[in-house]
């Protein structure tokens, strides 16, 4: 029975390609749990400039979740506090995100939020900023969940096989003495 191998190589070949073309290695896009990136990053009034994420050489973070908590005050009437995401993509320029924590209701200045969102950075700053009155306290730890994708091309695809040739097999060499095989030495 002889198997039609064109399928399997073509099939082969396609994968192979969009392996190599994609942006990321497809295992890491496939299993997050190998590259799961979970970071927290404190952010308090007196640092209020942005604080870099260390994203490794070669991946991209991919920004699943968002949680915030903390707290913040004035003495003026309101203040709200709000977290900045500064990210950028290869060469691009950043784009800015905005996260505004809503008030605890039972606890006045304790604020508390958790984000489902979807960013990608290659870089990535976290700042704080607010509107309203200038806080007199302000401190938040902010949690970013996700996963890094390998940004490094992927490992070149092997060779596929050749199929077996359809040719009929040689005979065995016939013996020195012209009877069946040769005899094993």
């Amino acid at each position: 029975m002889q198997i039609n191998r064109t399928l399997p190589a073509l099939s082969l070949a396609l994968l192979c390609s969009l392996g190599v073309l994609a942006p990321a290695n497809l295992a890491a896009q496939t299993d997050h749990a190998l590259n799961a990136f979970q970071v927290t990053v404190a952010i308090n009034i007196n640092n209020f400039s942005y604080t870099p994420v260390t994203i490794p050489a070669g991946m991209r973070l991919v920004i699943q979740d968002i949680s915030l908590s903390g707290a913040a005050q004035t003495s003026g009437t309101d203040v709200q506090p709000i977290i900045i995401f500064n990210s950028a993509i290869g060469t691009e320029t950043p784009v800015l995100r905005y996260f505004g924590p809503s008030p605890s209701a039972t606890v006045p200045g304790q604020y508390y939020a958790d984000y489902a969102t979807t960013m990608y950075a290659d870089t990535l700053e976290v700042s704080p900023a607010f509107a309203g009155f200038t806080p007199t306290f302000l401190v938040f730890n902010v949690v970013i969940t996700g996963y890094l994708v390998d940004l490094t091309p992927a490992q070149s695809c092997p060779a596929p096989a050749k199929p077996p040739s359809s040719a009929p097999k040689s005979p065995a060499a016939p013996s020195p003495i012209g009877h069946g095989p040769a005899p094993a030495k």
